[in-house]
């Protein structure tokens, strides 16, 4: 076992929990739940990527109310018959050590729009986002509605066996945030007008949490540390809300940055630097003492340790790299670098989803239902000769070396790779290269 990343896999206390490492996995969005309910999939999706050493893991979003939905395919625990498909997924996530806590959440005027659904709400009469009407500016008392049915989640997370809740303020996304964005929130009455009003409604949602689960059960709290937008919420803004939010009883931050409506300042791009986020993190875990997580194009173990190491935060959500490789954490602390399949940044995974496909992976072929983990083998083993080392070659002979087949391999160049080598080239496109160096080590190598 190496020791290259000390940082990286030391423990973590939360509260009264212990993480037993510092790569925690955000929520990302996987379209594998059924009208809400927990799948078998879904179960399989988070235990691999927990058997495959996560500390943590933050599921996708959650959300507590029935009437809106966020995408067919998300994940809910509004009444109580949603409680035993969660206490199947915590107990498969617990038996390899990870802890796990849904993102909860009300997606108000991000609501998507399925026939039937009423008007959708937001802070303010300030939109649209998918609906074809702007959203009206929800009331007081819907808010008292909305704040008991966030503890009421939060109770059924806890009676599952979860470890705690997620509750998402950033990206000027949701109910919550929009409450806390400048962008959407023109209120005059105290859930508006200069921060603490827009902040109010966080608070109390933290406060009816805590009142239901008691000191025992982690909340974390998600923010953009700097919306990135003209009129947006900025850093000395969130500086101000971590402070706060720690005084409320939250337990960590999670910082993110940008919004969703300007998807790339929430989510880089390929060819973006890794790390996105960090400065805003680093900025706020300077005026916090709760654990600071940060998040953003964070794919590489060394880049990780570093973060850590470097004070900048306590916490690094690595999500994308654990879609693509679910033994991403294993293998970099097992110092097996070279063998973790490269995430590229493609974003493949949030295209999916929303237009209602299941997440997949350009790299990862087995986030399908059939794919490399599932292949069956061969009735009739055969000899079978593939010609090109492309990453279609190298993938093809791979799958078939797995069936039981004897594989030759030729290309005519003098190295695998075909054109994405020549994609490689480009500015901000290197990362290609670690596709075909991976499947150079890892597919080739076994045929």
């Amino acid at each position: 076992m190496t020791n290259a990343y000390p940082h990286l896999f030391s423990p973590v206390k939360i509260a009264e929990t212990t993480v037993k490492n510092r790569i925690f996995m955000p929520p990302i969005s996987t379209n594998l739940a059924d009208k809400g309910y927990v799948t078998d999939d879904l179960v399989a999706h988070y235990a691999a990527r927990a058997k495959g050493g996560v500390g943590l893991i933050v599921t996708e979003v959650t959300t507590v109310e029935p009437t809106y939905i966020y995408l067919p395919g998300d994940m809910s625990i509004s009444d109580d018959s949603f409680i035993p498909g969660w206490e199947k997924l915590t107990k498969a996530v617990h038996q390899y050590g990870a802890k796990i806590m849904p993102q909860l959440f009300h997606p108000a005027y991000m609501a998507f729009p399925v026939p039937g659904t009423p008007r959708l709400i937001a802070p303010s009469n300030v939109g649209p986002y998918y609906a074809k009407e702007a959203p009206r500016a929800v009331t007081i008392r819907e808010l008292e509605v909305i704040i008991e049915q966030f503890g009421a989640a939060a109770g059924r997370v806890k009676q599952a066996g979860g470890d705690g809740v997620e509750i998402h303020a950033a990206h000027a996304h949701g109910l919550l945030g929009g409450f806390l964005s400048p962008l959407y929130n023109k209120r005059t009455d105290p859930y508006g007008g200069d921060i603490n009003g827009r902040l109010r409604l966080v608070l109390e949602v933290i406060a009816q949490v805590r009142k239901v689960c008691g000191k025992d059960f982690i909340i974390d709290v998600r923010i953009s540390g700097d919306e990135y937008t003209d009129g947006g919420q900025n850093l000395n803004d969130s500086v101000y809300v971590a402070k706060q939010l720690e005084k409320a009883g939250a337990d960590f931050l999670h910082v993110s940055g940008g919004t969703t409506i300007m998807r790339g300042s929430s989510i880089p791009a390929p060819g973006t630097p890794m790390g996105s986020h960090i400065r805003l993190a680093e900025k706020i875990k300077k005026h916090v003492s709760i654990p600071v997580a940060s998040v953003g194009r964070i794919t590489e173990p060394w880049l990780a340790e570093e973060l850590i190491a470097n004070g900048r935060t306590d916490i690094c959500m690595i999500g994308r790299a654990n879609l693509c490789d679910p033994a991403f954490v294993q293998k970099a602390e097992a110092g097996r670098e070279e063998q973790i399949r490269p995430c590229i940044g493609c974003l493949r995974c949030l295209n999916g989803i929303m237009f209602g496909k299941r997440i997949a992976c350009t790299v990862n072929p087995s986030l399908e239902q059939e794919n490399e983990d599932t292949v069956s083998q061969a009735a009739q083993k055969k000899q079978i000769l593939v010609i090109g080392a492309g990453p279609a070659g190298m993938e093809a002979a791979y799958i078939a070396a797995k069936r039981g087949h004897e594989v030759v391999l030729c290309e005519k160049e003098d190295e695998p790779g075909g054109l994405l080598r020549i994609a490689a080239v480009p500015i901000a496109k290197q990362d290609l290269t670690k596709v075909v160096k991976y499947m150079m080590e890892n597919c080739t190598g076994q045929v």
